[in-house]
């Protein structure tokens, strides 16, 4: 699932044993000691189109601005989700749900009580190493249109997403993956802009919010994500 065994969150950070190295599907196990909610987020699609829809082998989510890791550092994907050098660690923090009466904070309507009754609002901050950056992945246009970049972690609205297996005009998301809608307010069929990879089969692919692409059911999509715990 795109949310795999949220809990809690920590900082700390410490490098990476030789015998911790070894390339594997993951975030890394210092991130893990610190953050119970580290992980790489995946969009599933992979270099191989028969992987598609194998979380192990989908292109991660990595922070590829520079280091130390900065305000509007670029978020993009990555073919290798098995890096273990601290960029595709991100660790989740629930700013609440969907509210069944009431906006909540975020000035949610009707249209989302009805589309996404109590689905959990996220934000996702960059933890390499299990460090707390206080850098969550922020849509922003000061680059490009929507695009997906690192700003300091305030729980706004382009900063915060509902995460869902079901959204209006889209199939149900395949077992183990979900879609993330930017909690602002956007004229599109889900009333948000979803997080996605414009061309996701593209290594280095800029990460950004658009409207989401409608696949058939089972089929993968630019903008489905899992998370690898």
């Amino acid at each position: 699932m795109f949310i795999a065994g949220l809990a809690g969150l920590a900082l700390a950070a410490a490098p990476l044993a030789a015998s911790q190295a070894a390339s594997h599907p993951d975030a890394t196990p210092a991130c893990h000691a610190v953050f119970s909610q580290c992980a790489t987020p995946v969009i599933a699609v992979s270099a191989i189109s028969s992987h598609d829809l194998t979380a192990a082998d989908d292109f991660a989510l990595q922070y590829a601005g520079p280091q130390p890791a900065v305000a509007y550092g670029a978020i993009e994907t990555n073919f290798s989700n098995s890096l273990q050098d601290g960029t595709e660690d991100w660790s989740w923090i629930q700013d609440g749900t969907v509210p069944a009466k009431g906006g909540g904070g975020f000035k949610f309507t009707a249209f989302d009580r009805a589309a996404f009754p109590l689905a959990p609002v996220y934000e996702l901050e960059y933890t390499p190493y299990g460090q707390d950056t206080n850098l969550c992945l922020t849509i922003s246009s000061r680059y490009r249109s929507n695009g997906a970049v690192l700003g300091k972690c305030i729980s706004a609205a382009q900063q915060s997403f509902i995460v869902t297996t079901t959204a209006p005009g889209l199939e149900t998301a395949p077992a183990g993956y979900q879609y993330a809608f930017d909690a602002s307010q956007a004229g599109s069929i889900q009333r948000h802009l979803a997080l996605l990879a414009p061309h996701a089969s593209t290594d280095g692919e800029y990460v950004a919010a658009g409207n989401a692409v409608h696949v058939a059911a089972g089929k993968s999509s630019l903008n489905e994500w899992a998370s690898i715990p």
